[in-house]
Protein backbone atom coordinates (compact mmCIF):
# COMPACT_ATOMS: atom_id res chain seq x y z
CA UNK A 1 0.00 0.00 0.00
CA UNK A 2 1.41 3.37 -1.12
CA UNK A 3 1.95 5.91 1.44
CA UNK A 4 -0.88 8.89 0.74
CA UNK A 5 -1.82 12.13 2.27
CA UNK A 6 -4.46 10.59 4.27
CA UNK A 7 -2.42 8.53 6.78
CA UNK A 8 0.34 11.51 7.44
CA UNK A 9 -1.84 14.28 7.57
CA UNK A 10 0.55 16.33 10.23
CA UNK A 11 3.26 16.26 7.23
CA UNK A 12 1.08 18.52 5.56
CA UNK A 13 0.07 21.16 7.96
CA UNK A 14 2.07 24.34 9.10
CA UNK A 15 3.60 25.21 11.73
CA UNK A 16 4.84 21.54 13.43
CA UNK A 17 7.67 22.09 15.25
CA UNK A 18 9.46 18.41 15.61
CA UNK A 19 9.06 15.77 13.27
CA UNK A 20 9.43 12.80 15.67
CA UNK A 21 11.23 9.84 13.35
CA UNK A 22 12.64 6.37 14.56
CA UNK A 23 16.34 6.76 13.25
CA UNK A 24 18.44 3.85 13.64
CA UNK A 25 21.74 5.38 14.49
CA UNK A 26 24.19 3.68 12.18
CA UNK A 27 26.76 1.01 14.48
CA UNK A 28 29.37 -1.02 13.32
CA UNK A 29 28.72 -4.02 11.99
CA UNK A 30 28.32 -7.21 13.84
CA UNK A 31 28.84 -9.97 11.67
CA UNK A 32 31.74 -9.60 9.83
CA UNK A 33 33.26 -9.21 13.39
CA UNK A 34 32.62 -13.21 13.91
CA UNK A 35 31.71 -14.84 10.98
CA UNK A 36 34.62 -15.20 7.74
CA UNK A 37 33.04 -12.91 4.66
CA UNK A 38 33.45 -13.68 1.22
CA UNK A 39 31.97 -13.49 -1.85
CA UNK A 40 29.53 -16.03 -3.78
CA UNK A 41 30.59 -16.37 -7.19
CA UNK A 42 28.05 -18.58 -8.56
CA UNK A 43 24.45 -20.12 -8.04
CA UNK A 44 25.85 -22.06 -5.28
CA UNK A 45 29.33 -23.08 -3.62
CA UNK A 46 29.95 -26.40 -1.73
CA UNK A 47 33.12 -27.03 1.05
CA UNK A 48 34.62 -30.78 1.13
CA UNK A 49 35.91 -31.54 4.88
CA UNK A 50 39.19 -33.90 4.24
CA UNK A 51 41.13 -35.19 6.81
CA UNK A 52 45.03 -35.75 6.62
CA UNK A 53 47.59 -38.18 7.70
CA UNK A 54 47.59 -39.97 11.01
CA UNK A 55 50.26 -40.15 13.46
CA UNK A 56 53.77 -41.61 12.51
CA UNK A 57 53.76 -45.07 13.38
CA UNK A 58 57.14 -46.69 15.00
CA UNK A 59 59.30 -48.56 12.40
CA UNK A 60 61.04 -51.90 13.33
CA UNK A 61 64.80 -52.27 11.91
CA UNK A 62 64.50 -53.18 8.04
CA UNK A 63 60.31 -53.12 8.13
CA UNK A 64 58.67 -51.10 5.38
CA UNK A 65 56.80 -48.07 6.28
CA UNK A 66 53.09 -47.47 7.70
CA UNK A 67 51.42 -45.72 4.52
CA UNK A 68 48.43 -43.56 5.15
CA UNK A 69 46.21 -42.07 3.14
CA UNK A 70 43.68 -39.23 3.71
CA UNK A 71 39.76 -39.42 4.70
CA UNK A 72 37.37 -37.52 2.49
CA UNK A 73 34.13 -36.09 5.06
CA UNK A 74 31.02 -34.49 4.35
CA UNK A 75 30.44 -31.83 2.12
CA UNK A 76 28.29 -28.20 2.80
CA UNK A 77 26.49 -26.71 0.38
CA UNK A 78 25.88 -22.50 0.15
CA UNK A 79 22.96 -21.39 -1.57
CA UNK A 80 22.44 -17.83 -1.64
CA UNK A 81 18.53 -16.66 -0.44
CA UNK A 82 17.20 -13.40 -1.87
CA UNK A 83 16.02 -10.69 0.18
CA UNK A 84 13.80 -7.48 -0.88
CA UNK A 85 11.83 -4.63 0.29
CA UNK A 86 9.83 -2.27 -1.32
CA UNK A 87 8.28 1.72 -0.64
CA UNK A 88 6.10 3.43 -2.51
CA UNK A 89 4.45 6.73 -2.08
CA UNK A 90 1.89 9.09 -3.77
CA UNK A 91 2.82 11.99 -6.14
CA UNK A 92 0.47 14.46 -4.17
CA UNK A 93 2.14 13.35 -0.51
CA UNK A 94 6.04 13.99 -1.47
CA UNK A 95 4.40 17.21 -3.34
CA UNK A 96 2.46 18.19 0.08
CA UNK A 97 4.96 17.17 2.37
CA UNK A 98 5.99 20.18 4.28
CA UNK A 99 9.27 18.59 6.45
CA UNK A 100 10.21 16.67 3.63
CA UNK A 101 10.00 13.24 5.88
CA UNK A 102 9.26 11.25 2.49
CA UNK A 103 12.13 12.20 0.89
CA UNK A 104 14.21 10.33 3.51
CA UNK A 105 12.51 6.63 3.30
CA UNK A 106 14.28 5.38 1.03
CA UNK A 107 17.17 5.52 3.50
CA UNK A 108 15.38 3.27 5.65
CA UNK A 109 15.28 0.56 3.02
CA UNK A 110 19.11 0.08 3.70
CA UNK A 111 18.71 0.28 7.12
CA UNK A 112 16.43 -2.33 7.30
CA UNK A 113 18.02 -4.77 5.03
CA UNK A 114 21.19 -4.10 7.35
CA UNK A 115 19.43 -5.74 10.42
CA UNK A 116 18.11 -8.40 8.07
CA UNK A 117 21.43 -9.87 7.64
CA UNK A 118 23.17 -9.20 10.58
CA UNK A 119 19.87 -11.39 12.56
CA UNK A 120 20.82 -13.65 9.33
CA UNK A 121 24.75 -13.99 10.52
CA UNK A 122 23.49 -14.38 14.10
CA UNK A 123 21.52 -16.98 13.60
CA UNK A 124 24.46 -18.90 12.85
CA UNK A 125 25.09 -18.64 16.69
CA UNK A 126 21.57 -19.06 17.91
CA UNK A 127 20.41 -21.60 15.87
CA UNK A 128 23.99 -23.55 16.12
CA UNK A 129 22.48 -25.72 18.71
CA UNK A 130 19.41 -26.89 16.64
CA UNK A 131 18.86 -26.07 12.70
CA UNK A 132 22.16 -24.58 11.58
CA UNK A 133 24.45 -27.48 10.88
CA UNK A 134 27.47 -28.52 9.41
CA UNK A 135 29.23 -31.28 7.05
CA UNK A 136 28.92 -33.69 9.64
CA UNK A 137 24.96 -33.51 9.70
CA UNK A 138 24.94 -32.49 13.52
CA UNK A 139 23.92 -28.62 14.77
CA UNK A 140 27.25 -26.70 14.80
CA UNK A 141 26.75 -27.20 18.66
CA UNK A 142 27.29 -31.01 19.34
CA UNK A 143 28.54 -33.30 22.19
CA UNK A 144 29.12 -36.08 19.64
CA UNK A 145 31.04 -34.78 16.63
CA UNK A 146 32.31 -37.48 14.48
CA UNK A 147 35.88 -37.65 13.54
CA UNK A 148 36.49 -39.12 10.61
CA UNK A 149 39.26 -41.18 11.65
CA UNK A 150 37.21 -42.44 14.72
CA UNK A 151 35.82 -41.09 17.88
CA UNK A 152 33.78 -38.11 18.30
CA UNK A 153 34.94 -34.91 19.95
CA UNK A 154 32.63 -32.08 21.59
CA UNK A 155 32.00 -28.15 21.22
CA UNK A 156 28.85 -27.95 23.18
CA UNK A 157 30.01 -27.78 27.02
CA UNK A 158 27.83 -30.16 28.78
CA UNK A 159 25.97 -29.75 31.36
CA UNK A 160 25.33 -25.81 29.73
CA UNK A 161 25.73 -23.56 32.40
CA UNK A 162 25.30 -20.09 32.61
CA UNK A 163 28.07 -17.74 32.16
CA UNK A 164 30.79 -18.10 35.15
CA UNK A 165 34.72 -18.36 35.70
CA UNK A 166 33.82 -22.24 36.18
CA UNK A 167 31.91 -22.23 33.06
CA UNK A 168 34.44 -20.51 31.07
CA UNK A 169 37.15 -22.09 32.19
CA UNK A 170 35.90 -25.60 31.48
CA UNK A 171 35.12 -24.47 27.66
CA UNK A 172 38.35 -23.37 27.15
CA UNK A 173 39.87 -26.31 27.97
CA UNK A 174 37.61 -27.96 25.39
CA UNK A 175 39.09 -25.61 22.77
CA UNK A 176 42.68 -26.02 24.34
CA UNK A 177 42.26 -29.52 24.07
CA UNK A 178 40.48 -30.08 20.32
CA UNK A 179 41.46 -32.34 18.03
CA UNK A 180 41.57 -32.51 14.10
CA UNK A 181 39.81 -35.55 12.35
CA UNK A 182 42.64 -37.76 12.85
CA UNK A 183 42.60 -37.07 16.72
CA UNK A 184 46.05 -35.08 16.11
CA UNK A 185 46.06 -31.83 18.58
CA UNK A 186 44.78 -29.00 16.35
CA UNK A 187 46.34 -26.20 18.89
CA UNK A 188 44.23 -23.12 17.42
CA UNK A 189 43.73 -20.50 20.25
CA UNK A 190 40.80 -19.46 21.42
CA UNK A 191 40.18 -15.62 21.10
CA UNK A 192 36.98 -14.18 21.89
CA UNK A 193 33.54 -14.77 23.91
CA UNK A 194 30.49 -13.49 22.78
CA UNK A 195 27.58 -12.56 24.17
CA UNK A 196 24.03 -11.00 24.15
CA UNK A 197 23.72 -7.30 25.96
CA UNK A 198 22.26 -9.07 29.17
CA UNK A 199 25.88 -10.73 29.76
CA UNK A 200 28.86 -7.85 29.63
CA UNK A 201 28.88 -7.14 33.02
CA UNK A 202 29.29 -10.97 33.99
CA UNK A 203 31.85 -11.40 31.38
CA UNK A 204 33.69 -7.96 31.84
CA UNK A 205 33.73 -9.21 35.86
CA UNK A 206 35.38 -12.34 34.75
CA UNK A 207 37.91 -11.35 32.22
CA UNK A 208 38.31 -7.71 33.06
CA UNK A 209 39.11 -7.88 36.86
CA UNK A 210 42.52 -8.14 38.65
CA UNK A 211 41.56 -10.14 41.35
CA UNK A 212 39.33 -13.52 41.37
CA UNK A 213 35.88 -12.46 41.14
CA UNK A 214 33.03 -13.23 43.37
CA UNK A 215 35.78 -13.75 46.66
CA UNK A 216 37.10 -11.66 49.11
CA UNK A 217 40.30 -13.42 49.05
CA UNK A 218 41.87 -11.47 46.72
CA UNK A 219 43.48 -14.06 44.52
CA UNK A 220 44.57 -13.33 41.31
CA UNK A 221 42.19 -13.98 38.29
CA UNK A 222 43.96 -15.92 36.06
CA UNK A 223 41.10 -15.60 33.64
CA UNK A 224 41.97 -11.68 33.24
CA UNK A 225 42.76 -10.39 29.33
CA UNK A 226 42.56 -14.23 28.44
CA UNK A 227 39.42 -13.60 26.00
CA UNK A 228 38.05 -10.69 24.48
CA UNK A 229 34.42 -10.04 25.18
CA UNK A 230 32.14 -8.71 22.16
CA UNK A 231 28.14 -7.66 22.56
CA UNK A 232 26.16 -9.49 19.87
CA UNK A 233 22.91 -7.37 19.71
CA UNK A 234 21.45 -9.95 17.21
CA UNK A 235 21.28 -13.43 19.76
CA UNK A 236 18.00 -14.35 20.20
CA UNK A 237 18.51 -16.13 23.61
CA UNK A 238 19.89 -13.82 26.87
CA UNK A 239 21.47 -17.00 28.30
CA UNK A 240 23.49 -18.36 25.45
CA UNK A 241 27.28 -17.43 25.35
CA UNK A 242 30.08 -18.10 23.09
CA UNK A 243 33.91 -18.73 22.84
CA UNK A 244 35.31 -18.76 19.06
CA UNK A 245 39.02 -19.65 18.31
CA UNK A 246 41.61 -17.93 16.00
CA UNK A 247 40.55 -20.19 13.26
CA UNK A 248 36.76 -21.58 12.74
CA UNK A 249 34.86 -22.67 9.55
CA UNK A 250 31.73 -20.15 10.22
CA UNK A 251 31.15 -18.19 7.08
CA UNK A 252 28.71 -15.89 5.46
CA UNK A 253 28.83 -15.26 1.81
CA UNK A 254 27.57 -12.41 -0.41
CA UNK A 255 26.16 -13.45 -4.06
CA UNK A 256 24.84 -10.31 -4.63
CA UNK A 257 25.68 -6.69 -2.49
CA UNK A 258 22.56 -4.30 -1.71
CA UNK A 259 21.01 -2.97 -5.23
CA UNK A 260 18.68 -0.09 -4.90
CA UNK A 261 16.41 1.28 -7.52
CA UNK A 262 13.52 3.47 -7.97
CA UNK A 263 11.02 4.46 -10.65
CA UNK A 264 8.20 6.46 -11.57
CA UNK A 265 4.83 4.71 -11.90
CA UNK A 266 3.50 6.37 -15.21
CA UNK A 267 -0.06 5.52 -14.31
CA UNK A 268 -0.28 7.17 -10.43
CA UNK A 269 2.61 9.59 -10.76
CA UNK A 270 3.65 8.17 -7.81
CA UNK A 271 7.03 6.33 -7.19
CA UNK A 272 8.25 3.28 -6.23
CA UNK A 273 11.63 2.54 -4.15
CA UNK A 274 13.05 -1.10 -3.52
CA UNK A 275 16.83 -3.08 -2.29
CA UNK A 276 17.70 -6.64 -3.02
CA UNK A 277 20.60 -8.47 -1.98
CA UNK A 278 21.35 -12.14 -1.97
CA UNK A 279 23.46 -14.11 1.07
CA UNK A 280 24.08 -17.16 2.98
CA UNK A 281 25.61 -17.98 6.56
CA UNK A 282 26.61 -21.26 7.91
CA UNK A 283 29.12 -23.12 9.20
CA UNK A 284 31.21 -26.19 7.32
CA UNK A 285 33.23 -27.79 10.11
CA UNK A 286 32.47 -27.34 14.13
CA UNK A 287 35.61 -26.79 14.81
CA UNK A 288 36.73 -23.15 16.41
CA UNK A 289 33.41 -22.87 17.92
CA UNK A 290 32.16 -23.62 21.26
CA UNK A 291 28.79 -22.86 22.62
CA UNK A 292 26.95 -23.19 25.85
CA UNK A 293 22.83 -22.91 25.96
CA UNK A 294 21.62 -22.99 29.75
Amino acid sequence: MPSIRGNFSQLLAPGLAEVMFEWLKEHPEEYSQFLNVSPLDSAFDEDQVLAGLGLARQKLENEPITYDDPIQGGSKRYIADSYALGWQVSREMMDDDKYAIMRQIPGELMKSCRQSWEQLGANVLSLGFSTVTTADGLALFSTVHPLLGGGTYSNLLSPASDLSVTALQDIMILAENMVNDRGLKARIEPTNLWIPPELQFVAGEILQSQFKPYTGNNEVNVMQGRLTPAVLHFLTDTTDWFVSCDKHYAKFRWRQKPVTESADDFDTKGSKHSIFFRCVAGATHWSGWFGSNP
